[in-house]
């Protein structure tokens, strides 16, 4: 599944078994093995976090 966040795309590989949230970086695991987003923004970062947990389930 992917995610759009000023016109880059993020693709994750659910299941998600780990989200770390640090300022504006997310760091999560998901099927495919670790990977560390960075986003200019604290308020885009958090979006991001939101969407992987909602479409976690």
């Amino acid at each position: 599944m992917s995610y759009h966040a000023n016109g880059h795309e993020i693709t994750v590989n659910f299941p998600v078994d780990s989200i770390s949230v640090n300022k504006t970086s997310i760091a999560f695991t998901d099927r495919e093995g670790k990977n560390k987003k960075t986003f200019s923004k604290r308020t885009e970062a958090i979006q991001f976090m939101k969407w992987l947990i909602t479409s976690n389930k």
